[in-house]
């Protein structure tokens, strides 16, 4: 007569609040406990079970005698194993534990910039032909330039970036959306330039995130940015298609 499979469950521990974390370890080691302690109860019944069948069909005291031996060397085999189990699944509930309560640490260390020294509303929406390789008009696209903002601290690729002595970053955001029915990269800072006195000059975005994904029907938000002098004035947007016609927008930030 074998002995029948047994199936042991491990608890899993659960994403929780980090204030959760203490009590949710505690009752994964408890419930571990419990679940190896059945473990090993369903095993002793099992060999138990199998002890009398021996007994009912064979009364013989030699194989008695063997048979309780092997249970012994059973118990002595299955108890050590059990503890190894156990020390390992203990120990990988530590590390699950911990890992955790960093990502939760971590995701609580949000990077903050300072506020804008200076803002204007803009609230300007332009429509753009959208064309396909051979120049072919599929669609539009709605460019909104929502506002400019004055800013000695801005976020590049998840890290903070801030200005030297003496200079500042122009940020415009900006709200694109796509009427087409299908995703669209598209370079936001193709359509926007920028003129500062004394020099006169237009300038690109050194500062984007082109080329943007915009979904099919959907709008996404984005930003351009120029770096500047703080005693740069006569700040001029000039808004269009690089070879349509454009519209100047005079800046004064506040």
């Amino acid at each position: 007569m074998g002995v029948r499979q047994i199936t042991l469950s491990i608890p899993v521990i659960e994403k929780q609040s980090i204030f959760g974390k203490y009590n949710e370890l505690v009752e994964y080691i408890s419930s571990l406990k419990l679940t190896l302690s059945a473990y090993l109860h369903s095993f002793i019944t099992q060999i138990k079970e199998r002890k009398e069948k021996r007994n009912s069909i064979n009364s013989d005291a030699s194989q008695n005698n063997k048979f309780r031996s092997s249970v012994n060397n059973y118990k002595k085999f299955i108890k050590p194993l059990l503890l190894v189990v156990f020390f390992v699944v203990f120990i990988f509930g530590i590390a699950k534990f911990v890992s955790l309560t960093d990502s939760n640490s971590s995701g609580s260390n949000k990077v903050e910039v300072e506020k804008a020294k200076a803002t204007q509303d803009i609230n300007k929406e332009y429509i753009f032909p959208l064309r396909d390789a051979e120049g072919n008009e599929l669609g539009t696209i709605k460019y909104l330039i929502e506002k400019a903002e004055l800013m000695d601290q801005i976020i590049v690729q998840g890290q903070k970036a801030t200005t030297v002595k003496g200079r500042t970053f122009l940020i415009i955001t900006l709200k694109i959306t796509n009427e087409y029915t299908q995703a669209i990269d598209m370079d936001t800072k193709d359509y926007v330039r920028l003129s500062v006195e004394p020099n006169q000059e237009w300038l690109a975005p050194d500062i984007h995130n082109d080329p943007v994904e915009v979904q099919a029907i959907s709008t996404k938000y984005t930003r351009l940015g120029f770096p500047i002098n703080e005693s740069d004035n006569n700040l001029i947007l000039r808004v269009g298609e690089i070879n349509g016609t454009k519209e100047e927008i005079p800046l004064q930030l506040k």
